[in-house]
């Protein structure tokens, strides 16, 4: 698991800071102009986006109803944990009972029908050998038999599913997990198709929800690792990493968005399912690379132009006066957030500008 602490920015910034300042005045006599120094230091270098999100349960089960009834009991609740194959909720089905009966006591009939037609035939069979009935006699004894035996499937038929739809009537759990919530009370009137009961396999594990800009969505790939927060625990970092990129735009007051599927640890079972989550996701990110504060790249005190896409920054040299800095070509790796990566041109511990200021 990726750790991001303030070792980044904090030792970066308040350690290796150097403020060196270059008092010059101005030729006017009513101004001083003070330069600020840092040091180009060792440290990680990150890009990021800042995106907001909801928390959800890792592949949630919703038990469906599947037959029409009055909830008779529920034996589980809220919060709790449960075993696959745990009875849940019964279901009083209307009439399913007299459905069985009915169609058990039509299955005995039709056995005894069954066995009457073949010994029935086994007879015209025995005749026709002894040529004392025609072939067609026999073909017909053999047509009424086919039809006794096909009633006799059907009604097999309408009683394997009379037994099934008595065994819908009891709910039983299909994994084991935790019980995040139950959709009906006792005595509630249900029908087929009617959400009863939603599990999650574990808290352990959760997933994030986030909605990336268009501007950004290129930049979002699987893998990449998340931190995030939430309102609950404002001072606790949570992290996981991207698993899914949905390419499905989701508009919303004529701003386009895409989600992003975040899959993060639970352990101490501190997050929720559909707490709000302000999360940061690492774009890019380098570790102990040669770097410098961006604003470095924004300051220009004698006002000279780069030509093209050459890229420049204003090293301390000399002493202390008009002369104390001269410009140096540079080659540059990641923009962070917050420090840019240089990989030509600059040494460590080099004093880079970083910032202008006009005292009175």
């Amino acid at each position: 698991m990726w750790r991001f602490s303030r070792k980044t920015t904090g030792i970066a910034i308040a350690s290796v800071i150097v403020l060196i300042i270059v008092i010059v005045k101005s030729c006017g006599g009513k101004g001083e102009k003070i330069y600020v120094y840092e040091k180009a230091v060792k440290t990680d270098v990150s890009k990021t986006i800042t995106v907001t999100g909801e928390l959800d349960v890792m592949d949630p089960v919703t038990i469906m109803c599947k037959t029409s009834g009055i909830v008779e009991g529920i034996y589980t609740d809220f919060n709790r944990n449960v075993s696959k194959g745990q009875l849940l909720m019964k279901i009083d089905s209307i009439g399913i009972e007299q459905k069985v009966m009915k169609a058990a006591s039509l299955i005995e009939a039709g056995k005894l029908e069954v066995e009457s037609a073949q010994r029935e035939l086994e007879g015209k069979r025995n005749l026709y050998k002894d040529n004392l009935i025609s072939k067609r006699a026999m073909e017909q004894a053999e047509i009424e038999y086919n039809v006794v035996v096909s009633r006799y499937r059907q009604i097999r038929i309408d009683y394997d599913m009379a037994v099934k739809e008595r065994e819908y009537t009891r709910i039983y759990s299909p994994i084991s997990g935790v019980v995040i919530a139950v959709f009906k009370k006792k005595d509630d009137p249900v029908s087929v198709a009617v959400p009863l009961i939603l599990l999650a396999p574990s808290l352990k594990k959760m997933t994030l929800i986030i909605s990336i800009d268009e501007s950004d969505i290129g930049s979002i790939k699987n893998g990449q690792p998340v931190y995030f927060s939430v309102s609950a625990f404002p001072d606790k970092k949570f992290y996981g990493s991207i698993s899914q990129v949905r390419i499905n735009p989701v508009k919303t007051g004529g701003l386009v968005t895409y989600q992003a599927l975040v899959v993060c640890s639970n352990d101490e079972a501190m997050l929720k399912p559909g707490m709000t989550v302000t999360a940061t996701v690492i774009i890019d990110e380098r570790k102990s690379v040669l770097a410098v504060s961006n604003q470095a790249f924004m300051v220009n005190p004698d006002g000279s132009a780069a030509s093209g896409a050459e890229k420049f920054l204003w090293k301390r040299d000399g002493v202390l006066g008009s002369q104390s800095y001269k410009r140096i070509k540079v080659k540059t790796g990641l923009m962070g957030d917050m420090f840019t990566e240089i990989t030509q041109g600059v040494s460590e511990t080099d004093e880079i500008m970083t910032k202008i200021r006009e005292e009175k």
